[in-house]
């Protein structure tokens, strides 16, 4: 804001990774025992519920992050609380990479034990190899896969990111898989 021409005032940018984490872990101060859907953009954009199986629900989606990125998210933000079960939602970033099932597989024994609940994940990545290669590693380590079988036109132009049609899919997908697994 210019008070008067030539002066300008303080103003700084933050880093949108930053920014997230903190509101991440001010969602996380604030849940007992939380259900924590980890991800990227598709998850950040994500319209979750505010609670499912009578617990908070912890959007913990960073746009841009990617399967390593989101090990590390996971250590830094839950390794003093955990979460009741948590939900790995992420590979939209890690599309044609050659070790995003090794990423995936990293992931998973670095979370497993931040979990009281078995882990559950689902497809997000734009295309099936690697939302197979994630899938795989899913299924190696027994972690339940959930794929949404987004309807067409689910993709925005960019042929990334979910529209509401394809959310009105995957967020129920979601919801059944988080319910299925608070059941057992």
């Amino acid at each position: 804001m210019r008070n008067r021409f030539g002066e300008v005032s303080q103003h700084a940018f933050h880093d949108h990774a930053a920014v997230r984490e903190f509101m991440i872990r001010a969602a996380l101060a604030d849940a007992k025992a939380p259900i924590v859907v980890l991800g990227d953009s598709i998850t950040e954009m994500a319209p979750l519920p505010r609670q499912l199986c009578g617990r908070p629900v912890v959007n913990a989606g960073v746009g841009g992050q990617t399967i390593a990125e989101a090990k590390q998210l996971a250590g830094r933000v839950l390794q003093d609380q955990g979460a009741f079960l948590l939900v790995l939602a992420v590979g939209a970033n890690d599309t044609g990479s050659p070790t995003a099932q090794r990423d995936f597989s990293n992931l998973i024994e670095t979370v497993k034990s931040l979990s009281t609940r078995p882990l559950v994940a689902i497809a997000v990545a734009a295309d099936e190899s690697t939302n197979r290669a994630i899938e795989a590693a899913a299924v190696a380590r027994g972690v339940r896969f959930i794929d949404a079988h987004l309807p067409p036109g689910a993709k925005m132009a960019d042929g990334i990111h979910f529209t509401a049609a394809a959310y009105k899919a995957w967020v129920p997908a979601l919801e059944a898989a988080i319910s299925a697994e608070c059941t057992m």
